[in-house]
């Protein structure tokens, strides 16, 4: 009799028990949290969740295979891919991520969602390496079924589900580009907001909320320079500046939010998290590439550390 208890007993902490915690965790990397702007501290837009056994980006900015080398994660390793919007920094690299994460080993067609345009983009990005995959095929026997980037525009709502994960796609305002998307990522009880590129948005506000970890982007500018220089002033219109950011985060208190997409013009970091902190309590910090958060009970952040390999 015991031992059957004692044989049930391993079987609920082998199978059933892994499974639970696995439920209520997720981990969230900034792969690169800059701008159009090249910053070799900065790497392009990209976010990289880990949930449900599986990695989704979102974004494929400048560099973000490079960061993925740092994680020792190869680029054969990412399935998904969501955009946010089809700005030239925020896809720059998605020729980079698809190909060479087929010339190392990645089995299966990459897939990619976004807005009205994606399906467009990728069908001409393929047009455009057409010689080279043709080549590797014959060569090096890669697989051409492998080589295939499967486009979905997207429209708001429910995207994809799978193994617990679900990712739900919202509008956000950066006009004037139309569509833009931020999304929602719910895994269990756990909830990360990626906002994309957008001044203050109602929708993002109604999809955020009681959102565990928000990562939103950020545009400050030094007033005088602003006041002086009419093409800031179109650029800050469709980003949010830290007035802004302080109502969103007013009117969501998540628990945690990181900045992204970082834009700053003669004003420090720690001037903008000082006049964001201004009567809210919540935790804020700015963004770092490969800054590790793992969302749980609790929000643990991890530097990035540089390993050394034998």
């Amino acid at each position: 009799m015991y031992r059957v208890l004692i044989q049930l007993l391993i079987t609920y902490l082998l199978l059933i028990a892994p499974v639970a915690v696995f439920a209520d965790y997720m981990r969230v990397t900034l792969l690169g949290t800059g701008s159009p702007r090249p910053d070799v501290s900065r790497s392009g837009p990209a976010v990289l969740v880990e949930a449900g056994g599986k990695y989704l980006l979102f974004d494929a900015g400048r560099g973000v295979v490079d960061r993925l080398n740092q994680l020792d994660i190869p680029a054969s390793e990412i399935h998904q891919v969501f955009l946010t919007h089809l700005h030239s920094d925020h896809i720059s690299a998605l020729d980079d991520l698809w190909m060479t994460g087929w010339i190392y080993q990645r089995q299966q067609p990459l897939a990619v969602y976004g807005p009205d345009g994606t399906e467009s983009f990728t069908q001409q990005l393929q047009q455009a390496y057409a010689y080279d995959a043709e080549l590797r095929h014959q060569y090096a026997g890669l697989d051409k079924n492998a080589a295939i980037l499967t486009a979905h525009d997207i429209k708001p709502g429910v995207i994809y589900a799978e193994n617990g994960v679900k990712v739900t796609a919202f509008l956000v305002d950066h006009k004037p580009v139309d569509p833009a998307y931020g999304y929602r990522i719910d895994f269990g009880e756990r909830s990360v907001v990626i906002s994309g590129d957008t001044t203050y948005s109602d929708n993002l506000i109604a999809h955020a909320q009681d959102v565990d970890l928000l990562i939103h982007e950020i545009f400050a500018a030094k007033e005088k320079i602003l006041g002086k220089n009419p093409r800031l002033q179109k650029i800050e219109r469709y980003h949010t500046n830290p007035t802004q950011l302080s109502r969103v985060l007013d009117e969501i208190t998540p628990r945690m939010t990181i900045l992204t997409h970082v834009i700053l013009i003669g004003i420090e970091e720690s001037s903008v998290i000082t006049q964001l902190k201004d009567g809210y309590t919540g935790e804020i910090r700015m963004g770092e590439d490969l800054i590790r958060l793992d969302v749980g009970s609790e929000i643990k952040v991890a530097p990035f550390k540089e390993t050394t390999h034998q």
